[in-house]
């Protein structure tokens, strides 16, 4: 069986008086896709804010490749979100100013890997996404499926352990969902990384392993779910 890269111990979160999340446990191995589901207020991105390191538990542990991480301070957790970990949001959230490959080699470049080899890696992601022909394209210059591409292709970059996407494909329409899906599927297989994919829609489910359920900021049983869009 492979190795957890992520995991949470007891994570409890409150804002307030309001309790958000009351003691989850969570683990996610090595090229192993993930769904993490529940209706909305479950606490789905509050809990994937804690295992990123973007917020303390206020009780429990976080765990990236067999190191507790919560209890680092600020500028190492920084750290390890850039060299280790993997982000895709629902909106994409790149950069405007820049061009498409310039999005997709920043976190690279802000960890001082030569431009050439970081122009390398980019182009070679983004022929992989089928979206290499934008890559000097300004994002008003491409559609919202091909810039959540890019995102993807820039979560991957830097061949994190552990890709973290937050309703991936809420805004795309099925096809452009779909390849966007493929691309973190085949992350998982082909370099091992762990995705752990937040989504309220049984169809992006279908796409991982296995699912977690999310209720009242509890987790309940979770279910297997067969890898590949369902039939």
């Amino acid at each position: 069986m492979s190795e957890v890269v992520l995991r949470g111990r007891g994570m409890q979160h409150s804002y307030g008086t309001h309790e958000v999340l009351g003691g989850v446990d969570l683990e996610v191995r090595a090229g192993e896709v993930v769904a993490l589901m529940g209706p909305s207020g479950s606490g789905k991105s509050t809990l994937l804010h804690l295992l990123a390191g973007l917020l303390r538990p206020g009780a429990g542990e976080v765990e990236l490749s067999g190191r507790r991480i919560d209890n680092l301070p600020d500028r190492e957790r920084s750290r390890i979100r850039l060299r280790e970990l993997g982000f895709v949001f629902q909106f994409g959230d790149l950069v405007p100013e820049l061009t498409v490959v310039e999005n997709v080699e920043l976190p690279l470049r802000l960890l001082r890997t030569g431009r050439r080899e970081a122009r390398r890696r980019a182009l070679e992601l983004l022929d992989l996404l089928d979206v290499a022909d934008l890559a000097d394209r300004r994002l008003h210059e491409v559609s919202g499926g091909q810039s959540q591409r890019a995102a993807v292709a820039r979560a991957l970059v830097g061949s994190p352990v552990a890709v973290l996407a937050d309703e991936p494909t809420g805004a795309l329409d099925t096809i452009a969902g779909e390849r966007v899906l493929e691309a973190l599927v085949g992350a998982a297989h082909h370099t091992g990384a762990a995705v752990l994919l937040v989504t309220h829609e049984a169809t992006v489910a279908s796409w991982a392993s296995r699912d977690i359920q999310l209720r009242d900021g509890r987790v309940a049983d979770p279910h297997p779910s067969a890898t590949g869009p369902a039939s």
